[in-house]
C-alpha cells in the first residue's frame, strides 16, 4: 500500500505533457507595415504568435549588433499570443516568443524611421 502512496504521489508531482511541450509553433508575425515593405520607429504594430498551449508568452526583440530586449508577456488564447510592439531603434532586428522556457523561430525584419505615431504611422 505505501508503494502505491508514493507513485501516486510522484504522479501528482508529475508535470503534465501538454504542459511540458507547450511552446511556441511559429514565427512572430508582426502584421503588414503600412508602407508594406518596413516597419517604422516609434509605429505601434500587433504581435502575434501561433502556440500549442495555453499559458503566458514572452516576447523578445533582438536588433542587430545589441542585447535582446523583452517587449511584453500575454496570455495565449485560442492558441494565439498577442501584444503591441513599438519599435524603439533603426535597424534589423530579429523578434520571437518563448513559452515554457522554449523559444519559436525568429521573425527576421528591418525598422526604419518612422513618421507620425501610434497607428498612423509610416516608414520610408
Amino acid at each position: 500500500m505505501a508503494g502505491l502512496a508514493a507513485v501516486a504521489a510522484a504522479s501528482a508531482m508529475a508535470v503534465s505533457p501538454g504542459e511540458a511541450a507547450a511552446a511556441p509553433v511559429g514565427k512572430v508575425d508582426a502584421g503588414v507595415p503600412f508602407s508594406s515593405v518596413v516597419y517604422g520607429t516609434g509605429c505601434r504594430y500587433d504581435l502575434t504568435v501561433d502556440v500549442n498551449s495555453v499559458g503566458t508568452v514572452e516576447f523578445w526583440e533582438k536588433p542587430q549588433g545589441a542585447p535582446a530586449r523583452f517587449l511584453g508577456a500575454a496570455q495565449a488564447y485560442g492558441a494565439i499570443a498577442t501584444i503591441s510592439w513599438v519599435p524603439r531603434r533603426v535597424a534589423t532586428t530579429e523578434l520571437y516568443a518563448t513559452q515554457n522556457g522554449v523559444t519559436g523561430p525568429s521573425t527576421a525584419l528591418r525598422v526604419h524611421q518612422g513618421y507620425g505615431s501610434g497607428w498612423a504611422c509610416f516608414a520610408l
